[in-house]
């Protein structure tokens, strides 16, 4: 569930989606039914036969038709609120660029993807590229110099009970051992329904080291 200024963000943002196979069909999908204000769709590739099996919105009577255009029809069905629109030719324009607030490339070369990206960079524009091979996918994200990544591997935040903690200046907190707490040097913990130490219940996020 997304927060009030989240969802207002959301409300208000510009996004070009480059490549519309099967993963950027899905992504154009979702932004769309979340709400953005104006998503750009680009991809002149002629639809081919190998697409039908990824792409959902694509059929056999598209065959030879750009796949932006073949599929912006039911792209813009799913949320009339959204403004869907298309774009030709070559993005790689620093004044075309300017106007959105993220840009994701699915498909186009390396050079292209680090033309695109440089140019993000330097108006401060999100920037994401990403693909999928079979069962393996990457994604490459740069959100900005001032961006801070807080969660190093994605996974949900760990729960321990808490046996004992010292009084020292650095206290050592030790917890239950039937199963290795799973921590590492330099995560954040917090605590809650502490008898002792009261103060230390929903107190802000603290570094930790860890000893064994």
């Amino acid at each position: 569930v997304l927060g009030h200024e989240a969802q207002r963000r959301v409300g208000s943002s510009k996004v070009l989606i480059s490549g519309l196979n099967g993963l950027g069909v899905e992504i154009a999908k979702n932004v769309i039914l979340a709400g953005l204000k104006h998503v750009v769709l680009h991809d002149d590739q002629p639809t081919q036969i190998s697409d039908l099996g990824s792409q959902f919105y694509l059929a056999e009577r598209d065959i030879g038709k750009p796949r932006a255009e073949a599929c912006i029809n039911k792209l813009k069905e799913l949320n009339e609120y959204v403004d869907v629109t298309l774009k030709a030719g070559n993005i790689v324009d620093e004044s075309f660029l300017s106007g959105f607030d993220v840009v994701v490339m699915i498909e186009g070369t390396m050079e292209m993807k680090v033309q695109v990206n440089d140019i993000c960079h330097a108006k401060n524009i999100c920037f994401i590229s990403c693909q999928t091979a079979g069962l393996f996918a990457s994604a490459f994200c740069d959100f900005g110099n001032e961006f801070v990544v807080s969660d190093t591997n994605g996974e949900q935040a760990i729960s321990r009970l808490v046996t004992s903690i010292t009084q020292d200046e650095e206290g050592l907190v030790t917890v239950h051992d039937e199963t290795r707490h799973g921590l590492e040097d330099g995560d954040y913990v917090t605590f809650s329904e502490v008898k002792g130490m009261v103060e230390l219940n929903d107190c802000e996020p603290m570094k930790i080291k860890v000893k064994g």
